[in-house]
Formats: structure tokens, sequence, C-alpha cells
């Protein structure tokens, strides 16, 4: 495996964990109610938005829903993960206008926050466009030991199209983090120079297991 940079991140890597919404953070992917923020580290620009809704959504989102907001083209080497809560309580208007301002600037795709854990499955995605991205990062639940992956589509006009979440032990409850760190880095993967999209550049002795959100434009 050659990522950019490999040096053991472990480091000051993953934060504290974020404050749960107003569901219950335990039976979502994400803490409902909550934002996320990927950031080239190199220019510090945001370049991916994420606002999950919970059971009290703006008017015209959905309940318990990630919307994915691409801004700006997905070429950074490394992104860092930041995540914190809404200002305003859900079901205000000043929510409804913090949900709208977070995504807007950028193309939005949607997915739905429930998952289980028989949705994660054994092996490797097969990428549907040939312009993905493979990042990975340390495991918050086991940040000694294990390694996560994202894995973003993209279009011809870089586009964001999906998103698929890798895990080397399968969630017993299906989520990505048991704690949702705070911050989080995701490196790129890459191997003899070229990008790889396989998990086993990522770590070769796995299992690997993977979960690919079905997603539609929001």
């Amino acid at each position: 495996m050659n990522t950019e940079p490999d040096k053991g991140e472990l480091e000051n890597n993953t934060g504290g964990a974020l404050p749960g919404g107003s569901d219950d953070p335990n039976q979502t992917q994400i803490p409902v109610d909550s934002k996320l923020s990927f950031i080239n580290t190199m220019t510090n620009e945001a370049l991916l938005h994420v606002a999950v809704t919970g059971s009290q959504p703006p008017p015209g989102y959905a309940p318990k829903v990630e919307y994915w907001s691409r801004r700006r083209p997905l070429t950074a080497s490394v992104m860092s993960l930041e995540s914190a809560g809404f200002t305003n309580r859900p079901g205000t208007p000043e929510h409804a206008k913090e949900f709208q301002d977070w995504l807007s600037g950028g193309s939005v795709i949607s997915t739905a926050q429930e998952v289980s854990s028989q949705q994660w499955l054994e092996g490797a995605y097969t990428p549907q466009s040939p312009n993905s991205a493979l990042y990975w990062a340390v495991d918050p639940d086991q940040p000694s030991t294990r390694r996560i992956g994202l894995l973003v589509e993209r279009g011809n006009a870089d586009e964001l199209l999906s998103m698929t979440w890798y895990k080397m032990v399968r969630p017993k409850d299906g989520l990505i983090f048991q704690s949702t760190p705070a911050k989080l880095k995701f490196t790129r993967v890459f191997v003899d120079g070229k990008p790889s999209t396989q998990p086993t550049d990522i770590a070769p002795n796995g299992p690997w297991f993977y979960f690919h959100c079905d997603t539609k434009q929001a």
C-alpha cells in the first residue's frame, strides 16, 4: 500500500465525539439534526457539506435523510471531516434557514439515514464511474488497529454521484461510527503513484465490508 502520506496517522485524528441531536443517534449513520463538512486541508475550502434531518425536517425535506452538497471539485489528496450540531432548534424557521444555507451553493444528492447490519456486504464495491476516489481514515471505534474507507463516485462534470463506506468489521447495528468524531482526516489511496479504489490497498489483511448509499438528486 502507498498512501499519501502514510506515517501511522493515529494521533490527534479523531477529536471528541459529536454531541447527539434531538433523536437517538444510535439508530443512524450520523447523528440526526447535525451537519458535516469535508474540507481540503491544503486550501481550507469546503468540498462537501452534509446536513442530516431528524424527525422534524425543514419544509421540503424528508425525515432522517442525509443531504450531501458538493461545493467544489473533489480532487483533494487529504480532506478533513468536521462535525457540528445546528445552532437552531429543529422545527423552527431559524433552523430551516440554517439548514438551507448549509446546503446552498452546491449540487445536492440525498441518501437514507437508517442502515441495518445486513446491508453491509463483505468484499469490494465496483464503482460505476471511472471518475472515483477512495479515501481512508483511522476507525474512531478502534483507532489503534482498524481503518475505514470512503469511496466517492463522480460524474463527467465532477458532480457527486454516490458514496460507499468501508469498514473492517461488519457493524452489528449498521453504523459507520459508534462514536461520531468531531474531526477526522481522510487521505486518498494511491498505489505506485496511481489512485486506487480497492479497500485492500488501505489494509490488505481485511476482511472488508461495504455499504453503498442509494442516492438520488435532491
